[in-house]
């Protein structure tokens, strides 16, 4: 998790832009609903609000919407740790347009033209303050014409685990669905832990058993941050997919939190487990990898939107 090289999983064939500085050099940027630049094929805007949390932080990023006329279905994505700008036009953001859902991609606080710190991750209110984020985005949202305020989502991946629930259980009427691709929902030194028996930490595979891996964990034990109170009130529909071979985070305890709050408390949670792949979906992928050919976990997430009814109803 802690590892730069973490990022929003992309489709084979797509190439993830990362901004050099962002987005505007203006130091302070104006807050709302930027000029909107059309394309065949989507629609941009530059857009800038402030944090939801007690800091009022100030975030800018790009919207992404379909080329036709709304009110369309938005997805907010939280990108994991560390320093992220936001992630320009791919092929991937081009099949959820395809399927009739707009993006958020922003800068994280911190990063590129938003302000606030970084990544101080083990700082009690830092998971808070990038929930309030989210939280920020779709309150900016709700008042554009081409959005459906009623399906408003959250995309995290990786970090988002852990602060994509914060803001999901704190704003509850903001967001219609959840969607969480290599989330843990263990604590945060537990996940860290687990980075450093893996190898994950520092990029080079350990040669400690599962076993091994599992006591160490046992005896240790839960540390830090810790996503079940939120869990605990989530009242959205929410897909979490993972690979069996992810090093990074702790799949196997990630799914039994998540099914066991289903079970008692009737949480609705699905998970998805996908074979032969490793945190960023790459298929045969080891330790760190990002590059090569990635398992289709993109199919399965629009069949999920569609069956809760989020995915535009006439489809692509």
């Amino acid at each position: 998790m802690r590892n730069a090289r973490r990022m929003l999983p992309v489709l084979a064939a797509a190439t993830v832009v990362l901004s050099a500085c962002g987005g505007s050099l203006d130091p302070n940027p104006p807050l709302g609903f930027g000029p909107e630049r059309v394309f065949t094929d989507h629609r941009e805007i530059d857009i800038g609000w402030r944090s939801a949390g007690l800091d009022l932080t100030r975030l800018y990023g790009t919207l992404y919407l379909p080329p036709g006329r709304g009110p369309h279905a938005v997805m907010i994505i939280h990108n994991g740790s560390n320093r992220w700008t936001r992630v320009g036009w791919n092929a991937l953001f081009a099949l959820f347009t395809s399927h009739g859902i707009g993006l958020v991609s922003y800068d994280k606080r911190g990063v590129g033209a938003s302000g606030g710190e970084c990544c101080p991750y083990r700082e009690p209110f830092y998971f808070a303050h990038l929930a309030g984020d989210l939280i920020g985005a779709a309150q900016l949202l709700v008042d554009h014409p081409d959005i459906d305020p009623a399906r408003i989502g959250l995309y995290g991946f990786s970090q988002g685990g852990w602060v994509v629930p914060i803001a999901a259980a704190g704003a509850p009427e903001r967001f219609a669905v959840v969607f969480i691709g290599s989330g843990p929902t263990v604590t945060l030194g537990e996940e860290l832990l687990y980075s450093e028996l893996t190898g994950d930490a520092d990029c080079m595979p350990s040669e400690l058993t599962e076993e091994e891996i599992d006591a160490a964990l046992d005896a240790a034990g839960p540390s830090l941050f810790d996503p079940v109170p939120y869990l605990e009130r989530m009242p959205q529909p929410s897909l979490w997919q993972y690979c069996v071979d992810d090093t990074s985070i702790p799949v196997q305890r990630s799914v039994g939190i998540l099914q066991s709050l289903v079970a008692t408390q009737g949480r609705r949670f699905t998970t998805q487990l996908f074979a032969d792949c490793n945190h960023t979906f790459v298929r045969g992928g080891g330790v760190c990898q990002l590059e090569g050919v990635r398992v289709d976990w993109w199919d399965p997430l629009f069949g999920w939107l569609e069956s809760v009814r989020f995915a535009d109803p006439e489809g692509p």
